[in-house]
């Protein structure tokens, strides 16, 4: 895979999110330009105004359903990177289905724009999670490998349905990438990269760091339980 360098366009989704906008600030500081992509105008003007001073090498698209046909057909268009990162992650919707449709028909589609209108585009950087490779009945220690998948959450998805938990993120995890491994192996145009970032911590200051509150989340993540009092970011 060849270096993508400055002064290339980058596409990142959900780019008002935690993650996303982190993501947009690095790309813009090393000289990239940027095209975000939001649920609504509201959202895109509130990055335009933090991302101000670097002019027009910033702008946004509104993507109000990702899963929509279509959705990314216009922003796609001229971009040599694409940085999928929208994708809900929470432990309180019901249905595993509203979960894994934005998850794994949002990655679809936008690789179906990649492959019809992105013309310009060499590599997609999957942010997976390494909720889709980490087994959680595997004891502290266990190595994983390219190989491994996380096919216990799935399993406990189909099982349980809108009672396995945290397993229904996971499992949405697991089938998005899955799916885009097997879609980049039906073209030799563009390369696939996966991400798989753990637990995102929402710090508004460095003293949050001593919170107890903050250690107790990844614990209680891997064993499948609620955490009390965090939000939910579905971006």
């Amino acid at each position: 895979m060849q270096s993508i360098i400055p002064p290339a366009t980058v596409l990142v989704t959900g780019a008002n999110g935690f993650i996303g906008t982190w993501v947009c600030k690095i790309f813009l500081e090393k000289g990239y330009w940027v095209r975000g992509t939001v649920r609504s105008s509201s959202k895109g003007d509130y990055l335009l105004e933090i991302f101000k001073d670097y002019g027009e090498r910033f702008a946004y698209y509104v993507v109000e359903d990702i899963t929509k046909p279509g959705a990314f057909d216009e922003a796609i268009k001229s971009i040599q990177a694409v940085i999928p990162v929208a994708s809900p992650a929470t432990a309180a919707i019901d249905d595993p289905q509203d979960l894994i449709k934005p998850a794994l028909n949002g990655t679809l589609e936008l690789i179906h724009s990649i492959n019809t209108y992105g013309l310009e585009v060499e590599c997609l950087v999957l942010t997976s999670s390494g909720s889709a490779i980490t087994d959680p009945t595997q004891p502290a220690g266990t190595i994983y490998t390219d190989d491994d998948w996380n096919t216990w959450s799935v399993k406990q998805m189909e099982e349980k349905g809108k009672n396995a938990g945290w397993d229904k993120y996971r499992a949405s995890k697991v089938l998005a990438e899955r799916a885009a491994w097997e879609e980049v192996k039906k073209q030799n145009r563009w390369d696939l990269v996966a991400i798989h970032r753990r637990v995102a911590h929402f710090l508004f200051a460095l003293s949050s760091l001593i919170d107890i509150t903050i250690g107790q989340r990844c614990p209680l993540y891997m064993r499948n339980q609620p955490v009390s009092g965090v939000s939910e970011h579905p971006d």
